[in-house]
């Protein structure tokens, strides 16, 4: 399912259906880089005034990261770092850039040290560029999360003056929420990768204006995508299921099923719902609903039949 170019990966981290497409690569092209499916060689760039975004009386938030999580000092943004540094109408001057076709605006760098690869998403139409596990687990966790509308790598720049220099980000991923909140990503390693107090007063920046624009910013650590390993091989299954046949048969036995009985079973009763004869053909039609939002399944825990599944 996923196509990437490299030939070799830690053996824990790579997921099972990553086979032997996963490599470290230093290759480059003529200009550093080139495209995962030739969409944006076709793509525009488009500049977004972040002064027309800005929306009025939000909270400020304390911390960049999930209030959930209890941060580190290194992750700890507070707003009053930009104080005596940021010119107050900094986020005015501030612009947001995206591509055209909505792809990746950064694709894969010939330079790059670490995994890199993409991967098809069926919520996005299209292939995903990514860079490092953390980046793949986050846009595969979004792939299965309910909640969900999209999730899209590298997808949004933003360009602004702070503390006298010129500064340009671009998100690891950008979601989409079902709710209409738009979640930017930062994913990183560890802890160590935030110890430059310059790229954190960039981040800082980014905050700040996420939070004008009604954006969540958020950094992602590799240890925090997933509750366990239970939870990251759920996700794995699931992913490499969305492209499984679903037929409107499928789709009316749901239907009449959850008007006679409710909106919710269980994993194994689905199943045999859906493909009687063969339940494992079942299971991988109820994955491939998962992705697409037709069901929902709690996917931190071990999976049983007796897991409990919601029909929408």
């Amino acid at each position: 399912m996923v196509t990437a170019r490299c030939r070799t990966a830690r053996a824990l981290d790579r997921p099972p259906w990553l086979g032997s497409f996963v490599s470290k690569t230093r290759r480059k092209t003529d200009g550093g880089t080139f495209a995962a499916d030739g969409q944006n060689d076709r793509a525009k760039v488009i500049s977004i005034p972040v002064s027309q975004e800005i929306v009025r009386d939000l909270p400020l938030p304390l911390q960049m990261r999930d209030p959930s999580i209890l941060p580190s000092r290194a992750n700890l943004i507070a707003a009053s770092a930009l104080e005596g540094k940021a010119d107050p109408n900094f986020v005015l001057t501030a612009e947001m850039k995206v591509s055209s076709d909505g792809g990746s605006l950064r694709l894969m760098s010939g330079a790059s040290g670490h995994e890199t690869g993409w991967f098809p998403s069926w919520k996005r139409k299209r292939l995903q560029h990514w860079e490092g596990m953390t980046q793949l687990y986050t846009l595969l966790k979004a792939e299965c999360d309910h909640d969900v509308l999209w999730a899209q790598s590298e997808a949004r720049r933003f360009c602004f003056m702070l503390d006298g220099r010129w500064r340009e980000y671009t998100c690891d991923v950008e979601i989409m929420m079902a709710d209409g909140t738009r979640r930017i990503i930062e994913n990183k390693a560890d802890e160590r990768s935030l110890r430059d107090p310059d790229y954190r007063l960039t981040l800082a920046g980014v905050h700040e204006i996420c939070r004008r624009v009604g954006f969540q910013f958020e950094v992602v650590m590799a240890d925090e995508v997933f509750v366990d390993r239970h939870h990251r091989d759920n996700i794995e299954l699931f992913a490499g299921r969305a492209f499984t046949t679903v037929t409107p048969k499928h789709l009316r036995t749901i239907d009449a099923f959850a008007a006679k009985e409710g909106d919710v079973t269980t994993y194994g009763a689905m199943a045999a719902l859906l493909e009687p004869d063969f339940p494992p053909l079942g299971k991988a039609v109820m994955q491939a609903l998962c992705v697409r939002r037709k069901l929902e399944i709690d996917l931190t825990g071990h999976l049983s039949d007796r897991t409990l599944v919601k029909i929408h």
